[in-house]
This record gives structure tokens, sequence and C-alpha cells, in this order.
């Protein structure tokens, strides 16, 4: 392959993706506003300045924008959360960390999360089911955290608990802050995050140890 080939493949590849973020851009501001079921791609398209055809281009129907859309959120969740519970030291400053870090992503991209919400709640398979609804999604969630709780109870800095529990137990705490963030625009997720890491904190702690 001649280099020149090989950098303008590199050049449409970019070029197909910004115009792929575009579209799932465009179809989140569809869906905030209007919600899911009259997020059609016609009016995806309209706000994205394309042709329908375009996005059948880029996407296999409006399922599959509505899949990536989801996925795209739930990778920039993890780009945003990682590196800062990385940087924390012990596991209890991870844990900490890790709360406090989804709470400022939702508080970031409410336009997001409201679509996210949209569509985990309104997407449908072939059998119509909830696309959205398998644990094996809600597993790789859920596994970092419980890592966070092991390495918590194996150094002796957190108490005798279900770490698998105590992780579904955050995630749903957080999980539900997004759901009330949506319902209620001037919820406070700021003052919401330092009062769950304190409950957390507590809860987490071995008995007796200080508050």
């Amino acid at each position: 392959m001649r280099p020149e080939t090989s950098t303008g493949g590199r050049r449409a590849s970019f070029i197909e993706e910004a115009r792929r973020r575009q579209i799932i851009a465009s179809a989140v501001e569809v869906i905030s506003e209007v919600g899911y079921g009259n997020a059609s791609l016609a009016r995806i398209a309209e706000r994205a300045g394309i042709s329908k055809g375009v996005i059948s281009y880029h996407f296999a129907g409006k399922d599959d924008l509505m899949t990536q859309l989801v996925i795209q959120l739930y990778v920039a969740a993890t780009e945003y959360v990682a590196p800062r519970v990385g940087a924390a030291g012990a596991a209890r400053d991870r844990l900490l960390a890790y709360i406090d870090s989804n709470l400022a992503f939702i508080a970031a991209n409410s336009a997001y999360v409201t679509a996210l919400i949209e569509v985990v709640t309104n997407l449908r398979d072939a059998e119509g089911k909830p696309k959205f609804s398998s644990t094996d999604g809600e597993r790789d969630i859920i596994v970092p955290l419980v890592d966070i709780m092991t390495e918590g109870r194996r150094t002796g800095e957190f108490g005798e608990f279900d770490p698998l529990l105590m992780a579904k137990s955050i995630r749903d705490a957080i999980d539900g802050a997004a759901g009330r963030a949506v319902r209620e625009p001037d919820f406070a997720l700021d003052a919401y995050a330092v009062h769950l890491c304190r409950v957390f904190d507590r809860a987490t702690r071995q008995w007796g140890g200080d508050d």
C-alpha cells in the first residue's frame, strides 16, 4: 500500500467517525427535546443538517443508532471516571473518587443522560424485550466497583459486607441520581455527591471505626 493511500484511508476513517459522532450528538438533542418515540431519523437528520440517507449510510437504522448512542455514552463515562479512580490512592479513596466522578459526569452531560434513559427505557430487541436489561452489561459496570470493595476488605480499610451487594447499592444510588436529575432540573448533584460519599464512606467502614 502506498503511503498516500494509507493517509487517505486514515483521513476517510476520521471523517466518517466525526460524522457518526455528529449524528449521535444530534440524536441526543432531539431525544432530549421530544422523547424517544418522536425522535425519527428524519428529525435527527434535519437537526444534523444532513439527509436521512447519510444516517442510513453510517447506521443500520434507528435501533443501531440508538444502540451506538448508549455505547458511546458508557465509553465516555468510563474515559472520564477511570483516570480519576486510578489516580486515587487506597481503596477508600478510590471508592470516593468513583462516586464523585460518576456524579460529576452526570452533571456535566445532562442531555446525554436524558437521552440515555429514554433509549434504555424504550429500545427493544427482536423479541420485544428491553435491549439493555441484560445482566451481562451490568456486570461490566459493577466489576470495577466490586474490585475496589474486595481490595478494601483485604487491606482492612473496609468492614465485613458482601462486595457485590455493596457495589450494586452504590450503582443504584448513582443511577437513581441520574434519573432524579432528569426529572428535577434543579437537583443539586454536587451536594448529593458529598452526601453519597459520606453515606458509603460510613457504610463500608470497620465497625467501631471513626466517623
